[in-house]
């Protein structure tokens, strides 16, 4: 776009980096050091993190997506937040789908993918180079229900800047380092896109719009704005729009407990939607009834006339009834 709106006034496009140079940067890595810090990442990881249903899917034709806008507000309190703890935004939402991950398989140590620019800011000119650069690289996200929200946050960031410069090696590369084959199968991408035409008045850009699907069974995309926009795109046989969109719903709830309460516990992070909350406290736990009002030992005393040689008490071989019970509460 940058060099289009050059050719539109006039100009001549700068000179750009061959892609070669990339790849020269490449075969010059320590693919065995990479290895090792991703080994060491995904240490004592017991299994991967998978959502999808076990059994062949058909990853064929374009995915479904659902989306959800966070409130101005809240999109500013995150921000608020996150600036005011050394965080990016990125980490907060790696933070929140890995908590929903992590309830959603009743797991306290879920992984999933993220993708990476995969252009090393060492390389002079390569954020203007042309090719293919991306990378799938695994995210882990450890929870202790006692650990603050701030503490998980700090923590997972500083454990992914320690990766930042292995994030080259391939995905297959990786899963080989770690030993468990596929590690996972929810993939986030945070899209964070400059604006590089038509900033100065220039080649008019009247709306752009780019579409991308990945093999993922379920793939967040995440967006920043004054607005968060959120988009869950997933494979219509294995999740339906209903349930995709719930799962929107919940991360969202997650994202407001952060900015709500950074410094409380992760486990006070409640998921419920109201909804479910009045089925569990109304409908499933619709218990109450009146009761009389008279003490234990009264009770106790009338089941005792009305069934005295009812069993009242088994401990072991002992067996007593109301009868032998009262005659022994009463010595």
């Amino acid at each position: 776009l940058a060099e289009l709106a050059a050719l539109y006034e006039g100009a001549e496009p700068a000179p750009v980096r061959p892609y070669r140079d990339h790849l020269a940067w490449l075969s010059g890595r320590d693919t065995a050091a990479a290895g090792y810090a991703w080994r060491r990442a995904l240490a004592g990881l017991a299994e991967p993190t998978l959502l999808a249903p076990a059994g062949p899917a058909d990853p064929s034709g374009p995915p479904e997506t659902v989306e959800l806008a966070l409130p101005e507000t809240l999109t500013a309190w995150l921000g608020t937040m996150a600036r005011a703890r050394g965080l990016t935004t990125n980490t907060l939402v790696q933070v929140a789908w890995g908590i929903l991950l992590g309830r959603i398989t009743g797991r306290d140590d879920v992984v999933f993918g993220a993708t990476v620019s995969g252009r090393p800011p060492e390389l002079a000119g390569v954020e203007s180079m042309i090719g293919l650069f991306i990378n799938t690289v695994p995210v882990r996200v450890r929870t202790d229900p006692t650990e603050t929200v701030a503490a998980l946050l700090t923590r997972v960031e500083d454990e992914q800047a320690a990766l930042m410069e292995h994030q080259y090696l391939g995905l297959a590369d990786i899963q080989r380092a770690a030993g468990l084959g596929e590690l996972f199968d929810t993939l986030l991408v945070f899209e964070n896109y400059p604006d590089t035409a038509g900033a100065d008045g220039g080649l008019p850009i009247a709306d752009l719009e780019g579409r991308d699907a990945t093999h993922y069974p379920l793939t967040l995309v995440a967006e920043p704005g004054e607005r968060l926009q959120l988009a869950l795109a997933h494979r219509a046989g294995l999740l339906s729009a209903e349930d995709a969109r719930d799962l929107l719903v919940r991360l969202g709830r997650v994202l407001t407990a952060f900015a709500a309460d950074p410094d409380g516990p992760v486990e006070a992070i409640d998921l419920l939607t109201d909804g479910e909350r009045r089925r569990v406290l109304r409908d499933w736990n619709a218990t109450d009834h009146d009761v009389p009002a008279t003490t234990l030992a009264r009770l106790f005393a009338d089941q005792a006339a009305r069934t005295p040689e009812a069993t009242a008490l088994v401990s072991g071989d002992l067996e007593l009834t109301y009868r032998e019970l009262d005659a022994r509460v009463a010595r």
